[in-house]
């Protein structure tokens, strides 16, 4: 047991020194990275960026987005060129919708943010075409409406010379009658002048 109590005690010590040892030293700390742009913060940069162009300045950046697309057809690029064409002050909605469609259709599928943003864009510009389209018909109909408010006009007044010429005619005859009847007779023997 004697001999048991020096290697207990040796392995008490050696505890003590491996818990008394300082620690390795810790790595450096990372080097600040570049931030990373997420694809939200670079459509809200893009969107911020279209709203201050004037119509020139406008009609540039979507030449610009075009050919940046027909060089690098990605996802980003054609959701930014559908952006600029949508601020248009005329868009181009069938325009808008063929740009955002293979963001919209792709597999895999796109960033969450950019068919959001590709989803928001192709909502406005079917929506913006269905009003085109009630806008027409609406002026359709009303040029239509026109013409039959115009066409009864045209009756109306068709019906009142009408009118007019049957109260005169009316008019004549009543005259004519009351003339006759002033007239004296030939078989009138009470009229006759003595």
């Amino acid at each position: 047991m004697r001999a048991a109590l020096p290697v207990a005690a040796l392995l008490v010590a050696a505890l003590v020194a491996g818990c008394a040892t300082a620690p390795p030293p810790a790595a450096p700390p990372p080097a600040p990275a570049a931030p990373v742009a997420h694809t939200a913060d670079r459509l809200l940069a893009s969107l911020a960026r279209l709203l201050a162009l004037d119509a020139g300045g406008l009609a540039a950046e979507i030449a610009r987005r075009r050919v940046e697309v027909a060089a690098a057809p990605g996802d980003l690029a054609r959701v930014e060129a559908a952006m600029a064409v949508a601020m248009a002050p005329s868009p181009d909605d069938e325009q808008v919708l063929a740009l955002v469609a293979p963001v919209l259709a792709a597999f895999p599928p796109a960033e969450p943010e950019l068919r959001a943003m590709a989803g928001f864009l192709q909502g406005m510009a079917t929506e913006r075409r269905k009003l085109r389209e009630g806008l027409a018909a609406a002026q359709a109909g009303s040029r239509e409406d026109r013409r039959e408010a115009q066409a009864q006009r045209s009756r109306a007044e068709a019906q009142q010379d009408r009118a007019d010429r049957l109260q005169a005619k009316l008019e004549a005859l009543t005259n004519l009658e009351k003339s006759l009847a002033d007239r004296p007779h030939a078989d009138d023997t009470d009229r006759r002048t003595r």
